[in-house]
């Protein structure tokens, strides 16, 4: 066990596995420092040249507040990496029960960090303290996204590493034919440019459908984004502590989105006046 300053130790690292401080807990553990109660050190992993907490963020906050320049510390030699993985396991049989989304954060994280994208979904939940359940559940929603860290190879319960790329595909025993090589090019008639008509609509109604799926693909990425946002700017603030840069991130982003409503409105009332009262338009007062 060792003394570090607590200005050396960097919590800004992405090893809060909490989705937010919880402030009676700090305002309870500043009493009982008060009091003279002994806690537990706080676990940091040193990397060479930057201390990064690991587990104790209440503690360390509350000793902070309490005007306390140093804090006991369990040193440990790893990277930042290496931080946010114990992390993930460190809160799993603390005092202060995790709510469903600090549950909800951690397997997500989990996820997508490099030493789980080998892991299977019992190993994760055993480090994270959940149910396989819960990592299968949200393993399937990642992968439908590029976010997840994926391998093609997985650690099963036994140890054994299994080769998944190919699950749940059929196996081939011989080698695929070469393609064919396309038709050589023949003239059109207008007869066959009539024939042909209704299969270019169809076509066209095809490459239409297409670009209705990609824009409710995008619409959906940039509510779950938003989301991700409105997360992180409330870490930015209420754990890290820098209220005017999350203030000014999310005044800049919201002027942002202002303005792109305002473009599109704008182009729905002059192609219909009647959009404005289809789309809830408010008309603004200049």
């Amino acid at each position: 066990m060792t003394r570090l300053p607590i200005s050396r130790i960097r919590l800004d690292g992405g090893t809060q596995p909490r989705a937010a401080i919880h402030l009676q807990t700090v305002s309870d553990y500043m009493n009982d420092m008060a009091n003279g109660a002994e806690f537990p050190p706080v676990d940091v992993f040193y990397d060479g040249s930057s201390y990064w907490l690991a587990d104790g963020f209440h503690r360390i906050k509350a000793a902070e507040k309490s005007g306390r320049n140093e804090i006991a510390c369990e040193l440990h030699q790893g990277t930042q990496q290496d931080a946010q993985w114990y992390s993930f396991g460190a809160n799993k049989g603390n005092g202060l029960r995790r709510t469903n989304q600090d549950k909800q954060r951690v397997v997500k994280a989990a996820l997508q960090h490099p030493d789980g994208a080998g892991l299977s979904d019992g190993q994760i939940a055993a480090h994270v303290g959940v149910s396989d359940q819960m990592v299968r559940n949200y393993r399937r929603r990642l992968e439908a996204t590029p976010k997840v860290l994926k391998s093609s190879q997985r650690k099963g319960r036994d140890g054994r590493t299994i080769n998944v790329a190919r699950i749940g595909k059929t196996s081939v025993g011989a080698p695929e034919s070469p393609a064919p090589p396309p038709p050589a090019e023949t003239p059109v008639s207008r007869a066959d440019a009539d024939n042909d008509a209704p299969a270019l609509r169809t076509s066209g109604r095809s490459r239409r459908a297409q670009k209705v799926d990609r824009l409710a693909r995008l619409t959906l990425s940039f509510i779950e984004a938003t989301k991700h946002l409105a997360l992180l700017a409330g870490w930015l603030g209420e754990t890290a502590g820098e209220f005017d840069e999350a203030e000014r991130l999310l005044a800049n982003a919201n002027s942002a989105i202002v303005a792109v409503i305002l473009q599109i409105e704008r182009k729905a009332v002059v192609a219909d006046p009647l959009n404005a009262f289809r789309l809830g338009i408010k008309e603004k007062n200049s």
